[in-house]
């Protein structure tokens, strides 16, 4: 089998993945809305190939040749497709992001934590120093 071949083969298998049954989740009925499940579908693909000659008698010397091929499928959620009351509405699901992504979404919460805190430390001891005057 050439390369062209496997590459070939790898593809027409993909597509099993990449259909609309994928995207599009089956309908679910939640007091009385319907709420369809949407997906994001990411794919990759590659192979390669190649022939050759030995020249090494002690290495088995010889014309050879081969192929191979790799594949990966990422699905993860993407949005909700909400039917209520005769209206439409697309709500997005965000995907958690990576620890630092979620470290920043955390600092202006944690600054004014800090603030907070920070008042209440110099509240606490003005009051202290009231008592021992």
């Amino acid at each position: 089998m050439i390369v062209q071949d496997v590459l070939r083969q790898l593809a027409e298998d993909m597509k099993q993945f990449a259909k609309t049954e994928t995207i599009f989740g089956e309908p679910i009925e939640i007091q009385g809305n319907t709420v369809i499940p949407v997906c994001k579908m990411s794919i990759g693909y590659g192979g390669g190939g190649g022939e050759g000659e030995g020249t090494d008698e002690k290495k088995r010397g010889g014309k050879g040749t081969g192929a191979g091929a790799g594949a990966g499928v990422k699905i993860e959620p993407a949005a909700l497709i909400i039917a209520k009351e005769g209206k439409i509405s697309v709500v997005g699901i965000r995907a958690k992001g990576s620890k630092l992504e979620t470290l920043l979404e955390m600092l202006p919460e944690t600054i004014e934590k800090l603030k907070e805190k920070k008042t209440k430390v110099k509240e606490a001891g003005e009051e202290s120093e009231g008592f021992s005057k």
